[in-house]
C-alpha cells in the first residue's frame, strides 16, 4: 500500500516510475503509469455515493457522474495552471509537475529552506485562488439548460471546493505552507520573547 494514501495518492510518489510527456511555461509534466485510471477512480466514487441519493434514475445517474469526471479533471488542471503562474510570478516556478492517478504533486528540486517565506506563500497560493477566481466567472454566466449548463454548474462546485478546501491546514494540501508561511511571524516573535525572558 502506498505511504501517501492517506493524502489521497494512490502511487508511492518517491518510488513510482515519472514519465514525461510535454515541457509547460519551464515545467516538467510527467505522468505515472497508472495516470489514466483518474477518470474512472473519479466516475466510480461519484456514482457510488450518489447511490445514497433514491432519486436519480441508472441514466441520470450516469450522467452527474460523467459530468462530476470531467469537471474534476478541467479543475485539476486548472489548480496545477494557478501553481504555475504564482510560481512565476515570484520567478521560483515548480520543476516538475506530477500527474498522479488521484491528484498532482508539485516537485521543486534544490533545498527549499532557502526560499524566502513570501515565495512559498505566493506559490501555494495560485493553485487555490485561481479555482475561486473561476468560480467567480462562472457564476455570473447565464447559459441555456443543457449539458454546458450542467457543466457549469459541476465545475463551479469542484472549484469552489478546491478553492476552498485547499486553505485547510492539513498535511500535502497547500494550506499547510500558507498557514505556516502566515504564522511564521507570530512564532519567531513569540521565541524572540522566550529567548528575552530566560
Amino acid at each position: 500500500m502506498s505511504k501517501n494514501l492517506k493524502y489521497g495518492i494512490i502511487e508511492d510518489i518517491d518510488t513510482v516510475r515519472r514519465i514525461p510527456i510535454v515541457r509547460f511555461w519551464g515545467v516538467n509534466l510527467l505522468i505515472t503509469p497508472i495516470t489514466w485510471l483518474g477518470p474512472f477512480v473519479f466516475f466510480g466514487l461519484h456514482f457510488l455515493l450518489n447511490l445514497l441519493n433514491s432519486g436519480p434514475s441508472l441514466t441520470d445517474r450516469l450522467y452527474q457522474s460523467l459530468l462530476f469526471t470531467i469537471a474534476v479533471e478541467i479543475t485539476t488542471v486548472l489548480h496545477a495552471l494557478g501553481h504555475i503562474i504564482s510560481g512565476k510570478m515570484v520567478h521560483s516556478a515548480m520543476d516538475e509537475l506530477l500527474i498522479t492517478t488521484t491528484r498532482d504533486v508539485n516537485l521543486y528540486h534544490g533545498d527549499q529552506s532557502q526560499i524566502p517565506s513570501h515565495v512559498h506563500l505566493i506559490r501555494s497560493l495560485g493553485g487555490p485562488v485561481l479555482n475561486l477566481i473561476v468560480t467567480g466567472l462562472l457564476s455570473i454566466i447565464v447559459i441555456t439548460p443543457g449539458f454546458w449548463s450542467a457543466l457549469t454548474a459541476s465545475l463551479i462546485s469542484t472549484n469552489r471546493f478546491f478553492g476552498f478546501g485547499s486553505f485547510l491546514p492539513l498535511r500535502s494540501v497547500d494550506g499547510e505552507v500558507i498557514w505556516r508561511e502566515l504564522l511564521k511571524p507570530v512564532y519567531t516573535r513569540l521565541q524572540n520573547k522566550k529567548r528575552k525572558t530566560l
